[in-house]
C-alpha cells in the first residue's frame, strides 16, 4: 500500500509545483506533500468562480494556511460560457478546460511547469468528464498514478491532522440546479444549504427543492421555513 512517503517522492526533483486546490481532502493532502518535498516552491492555486460556495472558499484559505503553503485565489467567469450556463451534459467538461488554462496561465508567468490536481484512484475517469479536460490540458494526477484510492487519502490526512480529513466531498453548486445556470439560482442554492445541516445536499428544480439530509437528521420547521423564505414554494426530501 502506498504511503505518504510514496507521495512525497514523486515531487522530488520537481524544480516547482502548482497543485489545483480546493480545500478537500485529496488537494490538501496533495498540497500537504507538495511543501513537505519542496518547500516554497510549491504553490495552491484555487479558482474561484460563481459555481463555488463562500463556505467553500474560506475552508480553502484556511486548510492551506494550516499547511502553511502559498495560497493563490484566482479568478474566472465560468458564466461567460453559454455551455456553462445552459447546465448542459458537457458542463462540467467545460468548466474544467476553462479551470485549467486560467491555472497554468498562471503556473506559466511563476515559471512553473508543472501542474497538479487531487483526482484520486477511486475516481472513475467514465463518470468525470472533468478528468478528461485536465488530461488533456497536461495537469498532472499523482494520486491517480500511484493509485491511492480515497480512504488511503483520508488516512493520510489524519496523519497530517488536518482540519478536512473528514470533510464530505463537496460538490460545485451547479450540480444541484436542474435547467440554466444563473447568479440568482447559485446564490439561492448557497443560501439554501447555509441553513440546512452540515453534508446536507439539495435539488434545485425551480419552484421545488428536494433536500437529501445526512443519515440521522431530520428536515426542521425552521428549515422547512427558510427554504421557503428563499422562494422555493415546495419542499421534499428524498430518501
Amino acid at each position: 500500500m502506498r504511503s505518504l512517503y510514496d507521495l512525497i517522492c514523486w515531487f522530488e526533483g520537481l524544480e516547482g509545483v502548482m497543485v489545483a486546490f480546493s480545500g478537500g481532502v485529496d488537494s490538501s493532502v496533495l498540497a500537504a506533500a507538495a511543501r513537505l518535498a519542496l518547500g516554497d516552491a510549491a504553490v495552491a492555486a484555487t479558482v474561484e468562480s460563481e459555481l463555488q460556495s463562500e463556505a467553500d472558499l474560506a475552508n480553502a484559505r484556511s486548510v492551506a494556511a494550516e499547511i502553511g503553503i502559498e495560497h493563490l485565489v484566482l479568478e474566472v467567469g465560468l458564466l461567460e460560457d453559454e455551455g456553462v450556463c445552459e447546465n448542459l451534459s458537457m458542463r462540467c467538461y467545460l468548466c474544467k478546460r476553462a479551470m485549467a488554462k486560467r491555472l497554468l496561465d498562471e503556473a506559466r508567468k511563476r515559471g512553473i511547469k508543472v501542474v497538479v490536481d487531487g483526482t484520486n484512484a477511486s475516481d472513475r475517469a467514465e463518470d468525470r468528464p472533468g478528468m478528461r479536460a485536465l488530461s488533456e490540458a497536461g495537469i498532472r494526477t499523482p494520486l491517480r498514478d500511484l493509485g491511492m484510492a480515497k480512504e488511503g487519502v483520508r488516512e493520510m490526512a489524519r496523519d497530517l491532522g488536518l482540519s478536512c480529513a473528514d470533510r464530505p466531498s463537496r460538490s460545485c453548486l451547479a450540480t444541484r440546479i436542474d435547467g440554466p445556470l444563473s447568479h440568482e439560482r447559485l446564490g439561492r442554492v448557497e443560501a439554501a444549504e447555509d441553513i440546512l445541516p452540515l453534508g446536507s445536499r439539495i435539488s434545485d428544480r425551480g419552484d421545488l427543492v428536494e433536500v437529501k439530509l445526512p443519515a440521522g437528521e431530520r428536515l426542521s420547521e425552521d428549515a422547512v421555513a427558510g427554504l421557503k423564505r428563499l422562494g422555493y414554494r415546495k419542499v421534499v426530501t428524498a430518501g
